[in-house]
């Protein structure tokens, strides 16, 4: 169970490693200590704007979560969804359906928060 956003976005790379590479999880890692590591799937620069991508998804998603959950009931996903499209820019050589599937991805993980 997730209990941060970093966690959070670990939970969403390891979920999305099949479709993106194994080495996502470790370019996350990656960019929450902001070191580089080698490319395996994807080439470098992709690989590292997924993972700067999930986390930042995974931050404004935990919060958007977090805030709602003090005041009201948690919000629908379809809502946060929105949020995140608006909010969270989608890097240079990230397509939208990887935007879209990393989101999702985060959704999924976010009520076992």
């Amino acid at each position: 169970m997730p209990s941060s956003p970093e966690d959070l976005a670990r939970h969403a790379a390891s979920q999305l490693a099949p479709e993106f590479g194994s080495a996502l999880p470790a370019h996350l890692e990656a960019a929450l200590r902001k070191s580089t590591v080698p490319p395996q799937r994807y080439d470098a620069t992709t690989v590292i704007a997924l993972a700067t991508l999930l986390l930042n998804i995974a931050k404004v998603a935990w919060d958007i979560y977090q805030d709602c959950k003090k005041t009201t009931m948690p919000p629908a996903p379809d809502a946060i969804a929105r949020r995140l499209r608006l909010e969270v820019r989608l890097p240079e050589g990230v397509s939208v359906a990887h935007h879209d599937r990393i989101i999702a991805a985060v959704l999924e993980e976010l009520p076992r928060s």
